[in-house]
């Protein structure tokens, strides 16, 4: 076991990677700003576990709308996801 506050390689790219998704969140948010049908944006984990950046949409979003959400932000990774409305009451 090693001690003294060497972090792991993984450890390191992981927050590397982290702060480029935040990033992207960041840029997304501006790009998709007053977007109809765009119910949120958050960063999520995509399936090889790298994070990314997630759009929740509305199901009823046109398709012409959908084709505003780009692919990737600053070499992440955006994914859509249809959650519906969200009502805060």
């Amino acid at each position: 076991m090693q001690h003294g506050g060497r972090i792991a390689d993984t450890q390191i790219n992981t927050m590397a990677t982290m702060k480029a998704a935040l990033q992207a969140k960041e840029e997304t948010k501006e790009i998709l700003k007053g977007v109809p049908g765009i119910n949120g944006i958050g960063l999520a984990w995509n399936d090889q576990g790298e994070p990314c950046v997630r759009v929740n949409i509305d199901s009823q979003i046109s398709e012409e709308t959908r084709k505003k959400i780009p692919a990737v932000v600053k070499g992440v990774q955006i994914l859509t996801q249809e959650i519906g409305r969200i009502n805060l009451e």
